[in-house]
């Protein structure tokens, strides 16, 4: 009868395992707020995101050089060691370019994304913070020019 308990045991023991119970809880998605500035006369825009209401990192869409900063370039910064990556997008039906800190260890900055476009042409932008597949997003709200 105790071998009988033994295995018993054994094999619930082996189930939980098995099926994870126990095994972490899920976590949500933090809740997305952000702050934008724009810049060159509207064509260029910063979004510092906060994640919870703390500060996350941000996306820079820079239309012309400034500085040693390139024009046409986008770059992404995570500033929360939240486990969570900064991914920016710029788009149109001609152009897709991305910034992404996914997979990086926080604090990190992309390089700048760049490429030549034709001068004007207006940009739909993004900003998401990412974890895996997921993402949560500011919205195709903001616009740009190259």
């Amino acid at each position: 009868m105790a071998k009988m308990r033994n295995r018993i045991a054994t094999l619930l023991v082996a189930t939980a395992v098995t099926v994870g119970i126990g095994s972490g809880t899920a976590v949500a998605a933090p809740r997305l707020t952000y702050t934008d500035s724009y810049y060159q006369d509207g064509e260029s825009l910063t979004v510092y995101l906060y994640a919870d209401g703390d500060y996350a990192g941000y996306v820079n869409w820079n239309a012309d050089p400034v500085g040693s900063a390139p024009g046409d370039a986008l770059r992404a910064h995570d500033g929360g060691a939240d486990g969570w990556g900064v991914k920016g997008t710029v788009f149109n039906a001609n152009v897709h370019r991305e910034a992404s800190t996914q997979g990086h260890p926080s604090p990190y900055t992309t390089a700048w994304k760049t490429g030549d476009l034709v001068e004007g042409q207006r940009l739909t932008f993004n900003a998401c913070l990412v974890k895996g597949s997921e993402e949560v997003c500011t919205g195709y709200t903001h616009r740009v020019y190259a």
